[in-house]
């Protein structure tokens, strides 16, 4: 659909509106659909759109001749689906009680951004509750992460649990025992995926061969589509792997051999809560800020602790629970296209 997004203002002003706008034309474009956003300057003839969203204006006294023109047009077009997207309602907020301005009632699909707005429009307007439409907010997340378009592409967000290990690919580094416990966790029913960041070392003979033996035992343990050879394509940037702790649940760290470790230190930095090899160089590092495990400790116990930490950890799962219901793109394909589908206007007098 050829769709146009309107509103007092748009991005580069900040503003919580602005940014919804944006993150939704930015969402409705990939999904297909020909937006653009307009304010009353740039608006043209609105005649030429299947759609038009009306964030704000028919709700808000900023520019009331503009709303009284908007009001008269979706009268005149009842062929294009108008959407009255509510964010805020005039006369429930006090600090416009002294405007005289009772809101007009398009003839438009109404949709608020919470039930909290659902009952204040109700209650402004007089409309039935369940002729309007609640969508939440939502937001580009790569975008308000500062993301890398190499990570946010693998949508790591779609998953219960991301384990990082930023390693070339080194013997030492002990990556067969990430592998196991990321096979160990996949069936204990665990969503999970680990994600290494190097390829094989140039310096080391034997670490394309490794690499190789890596893989094939990803793919006896069932873990092929789990396991994340984030450089074997290409070296990441420093950028590609901030972005990597920033999307990571917990550093995964199990080398049978240190010097130092400095991925320790960038995981807490990070916040991110550390898993390692219970080496005398890692105590060292993290005093006791790791969770720790021995040498002879195998992929089912550590899987254990794993999955014991996570489904302890409050922030782990509000975080997840932001991702599943406030992905822009996301909100558009379940709320708002169904919506641009079947929506047929509300005639009021």
């Amino acid at each position: 659909m050829r769709l146009a997004l309107l509103h007092y203002t748009q991005a580069p002003i900040i503003g919580g509106v602005e940014r919804v706008i944006r993150d939704q034309a930015a969402a409705l474009t990939l999904l297909g659909h020909e937006v653009q956003t307009l304010t009353r300057g740039a608006c043209q003839d609105l005649a030429l759109f299947d759609g038009v969203i009306v964030h704000n204006v028919f709700t808000m006294p900023f520019d009331l001749e503009w709303t009284r023109e908007l009001t008269a047009q979706a009268a005149a077009l009842p062929h294009i689906l108008w959407i009255n997207w509510v964010h805020d309602v005039v006369s429930v907020n006090p600090h416009y009680a002294h405007i005289d301005w009772q809101e007009p009632v398009p003839q438009a699909t109404h949709v608020v951004v919470s039930e909290v707005r659902r009952q204040d429009y109700a209650l402004a307007t007089g409309l039935p509750v369940e002729a309007i439409h609640v969508i939440p907010n939502g937001l580009d997340f790569a975008s308000v992460l500062g993301l890398t378009s190499r990570v946010a592409e693998l949508r790591l967000w779609d998953h219960e649990l991301v384990l990082a290990h930023p390693t070339r690919l080194i013997r030492r580094k002990n990556i067969e025992l990430g592998i196991r416990t990321t096979a160990a966790l996949h069936q204990s029913g665990c969503d999970v995926i680990y994600a290494i960041t190097g390829a094989a070392d140039p310096h080391q003979a034997d670490g394309k061969a490794y690499h190789q033996e890596l893989k094939r035992l990803a793919e006896e343990l069932g873990v092929t589509e789990r396991v994340l050879w984030l450089g074997e394509s290409k070296p990441l940037t420093d950028d590609d792997v901030r972005s990597l702790y920033v999307m990571a649940d917990a550093l995964f760290f199990p080398s049978t051999g240190e010097g130092f470790g400095l991925p320790l230190i960038e995981a807490l930095a990070h916040r991110l809560p550390v898993f390692c090899s219970d080496l005398a160089v890692h105590r060292e590092v993290l005093g006791g800020a790791g969770h720790f495990f021995g040498k002879d400790e195998n992929a089912i116990g550590i899987s254990a602790q794993i999955m014991h930490w996570s489904q302890k950890d409050s922030v782990i799962h509000h975080r997840r629970q932001i991702w599943r219901d406030h992905e822009m793109v996301k909100i558009c394909q379940e709320h708002l296209e169904p919506l641009l589908l079947t929506a047929t206007a509300i005639t009021y007098p």
